[in-house]
C-alpha cells in the first residue's frame, strides 16, 4: 500500500539532525485508506481509492479498468471517456461507485523529530490523494500560500500567531514528556541541586519552557541556573554543539530537550546519569496546523479533513503496533532502532485534538510573550487560534 504514494522530502535529514543548527524558532517543538479502490492509473495515486474509476466510468479516462499503466487500453471498454459519457457512470466526480479525487496537499514540519513522523506515514498510507512533506514548520506555512498544513508545538504556535493570527491548531500529532538528564559527578542528586548548575535545552522553545516550569516547582527562577544553548542529536556520532557533546564535554550539567537528545546524553553519561521527570507537570504537545483562509476553501477543507482522517488511522498504528512504524521512523529521521524504542514509552499518540489545548496555551502565553517582551494574550484572544471543526468532521463527532 505505501507504494501507492508519493512522498517528496526535500531536506537531508542526517545534516540537519546532527549538525547543532536547528531551523530557527522551529521545535519538534479514519478512513481515507488506498486499500479499497480499483485500479489506480499510473500505479502510483491515481483514483486513490475509487471504486471502478477516479473519472470515469466503468472504462473512465483516467481512473477506470482500463487506467494508463495497467488493464485495458486507457479509453476503457466504454469508448472515448467511459461507459458513462464523459465523466462515466458516476456523474462529474466519478465513476461508477468511485470515490472522488482528493486535492494535492502540502506539508511543512520540523522534520528533525520523532514527533512529526504520523503525518509522514499518514501521507504514505492513508491520504487517498497525493500528500508531500517537507521541512520549515508552521513558518513555512505562514510563509508560501502553497503550503497547506504545519506542525509544531504549542510554544511555536504562541510565537507565530501574534503576527499571523490566521493561524489554526486543528489535531494534536504527538505528545512528548520530557524530562531532565543530569549528571550525579556534577552534585545533582535532587532537582534542587540544579541551582547554580548548567542546563543545555533550546532557548524560546516548548524544552526551555518545561525547564522554567519543572524547576519553578522546587523555588528556581531563571537566575539560579544557566542557560547553554546547544543543537539536537539524532544519531551518533554527535555534532560538536550538540546537547549530548556538551554533555561529553563537560560544558554542561544537565540537559533537556525532545528525544533522542535526552537519550543519547543520558547514554555519554552512564551510571553517572540521573532522570527527573513529571509527566502530571507538563508534556510538549505537536500539533497540526491550518490557516483560516484554507479551512475556509470548500475544496482545500476536503482534501485536510481526509488528511485528518489519514492521521487518525496512522496514529492507532503507532498506539497497536509500534513495530510496524519501528523501522520507517528510523529509515526517516536516521534514529538508531535501539534509541527509538527506548524513548517510546514517552511519545503519545492519541487520535484526536487534546482537549485542554486552550488551557494550555492560556498557560504558557505569558512565558512566550516575555521572550519577547510583549503583553500577553487572554484566553478570548487566544480562543480562535483553536478549531476543532475539522477533528469533529473528520472522525464523526457532534
Amino acid at each position: 500500500m505505501r507504494a501507492l504514494f508519493r512522498l517528496v522530502i526535500f531536506s537531508a535529514l542526517g545534516i540537519v539532525a546532527c549538525d547543532g543548527n536547528p531551523a530557527p524558532g522551529v521545535s519538534s517543538d479514519a478512513t481515507g485508506s488506498s486499500s479499497s479502490g480499483g485500479v489506480v492509473a499510473d500505479g502510483t495515486g491515481g483514483a486513490p481509492s475509487g471504486g471502478v474509476g477516479g473519472s470515469g466510468g466503468a472504462g473512465g479516462g483516467s481512473g477506470g479498468v482500463g487506467a494508463a499503466s495497467g488493464g485495458q487500453a486507457s479509453s476503457g471498454t466504454g469508448g472515448g471517456a467511459g461507459a458513462g459519457g464523459n465523466a462515466g457512470a458516476g456523474g462529474d466526480a466519478g465513476g461508477q461507485g468511485g470515490a472522488v479525487s482528493f486535492p494535492s496537499l502540502k506539508i511543512t514540519s520540523d522534520m528533525a523529530s520523532i514527533e512529526f513522523t504520523p503525518v509522514l506515514i499518514a501521507s504514505q498510507d492513508f491520504y487517498p490523494g497525493e500528500a508531500t512533506v517537507d521541512s520549515g514548520g508552521i513558518v513555512g506555512l505562514l510563509n508560501d500560500d502553497s503550503i497547506d498544513l504545519g506542525t509544531n508545538a504549542e510554544t511555536q504556535t504562541l510565537r507565530q500567531s501574534v503576527a499571523h493570527p490566521n493561524l489554526r491548531i486543528i489535531f494534536t500529532v504527538t505528545e512528548t514528556f520530557y524530562r531532565i538528564v543530569a549528571n550525579r559527578a556534577a552534585g545533582i542528586s535532587a532537582l534542587a541541586d540544579l541551582r547554580g548548575k548548567r542546563i543545555g535545552t533550546i532557548p524560546n522553545t516548548s524544552a526551555a519552557y518545561f525547564v522554567d516550569k519543572y524547576l519553578g516547582t522546587v523555588g528556581l527562577t531563571a537566575d539560579d541556573y544557566t542557560i547553554v544553548p546547544g543543537g539536537i542529536c539524532i544519531s551518533t556520532p554527535c555534532g560538536a554543539n550538540t546537547l549530548p557533546s556538551l554533555m561529553e564535554r563537560g560544558d554542561v550539567d544537565a540537559v533537556a530537550l525532545w528525544e533522542p537528545s535526552s537519550e543519547l546524553a543520558k547514554e555519554v553519561l552512564g551510571s553517572d546519569a540521573i532522570v527527573f521527570q513529571d509527566r502530571s507537570l507538563y508534556r510538549e504537545i505537536v500539533n497540526l496546523h491550518s490557516t483560516a483562509e484554507k479551512l475556509a476553501d470548500p475544496e482545500k477543507r476536503r482534501g485536510i479533513v481526509e488528511l485528518v482522517r489519514a492521521l487518525a488511522r496512522a496514529q492507532e498504528l503507532y498506539r497497536t503496533e509500534p513495530e510496524a512504524v519501528w523501522p520507517r521512523i528510523s529509515e526517516a529521521i536516521g534514529i538508531e532502532p535501539s534509541v527509538l524504542e527506548a524513548v517510546w514509552e514517552d511519545e503519545r499518540f492519541l487520535g484526536t485534538l487534546v482537549p485542554d489545548i486552550l488551557d494550555v496555551l492560556e498557560e504558557e502565553e505569558p512565558w512566550v510573550a516575555a521572550q519577547t517582551g510583549r503583553a500577553p494574550r487572554t484566553r478570548a484572544e487566544l480562543a480562535p487560534l483553536v478549531d476543532d471543526s475539522v477533528m469533529k468532521e473528520a472522525l464523526g463527532l457532534p
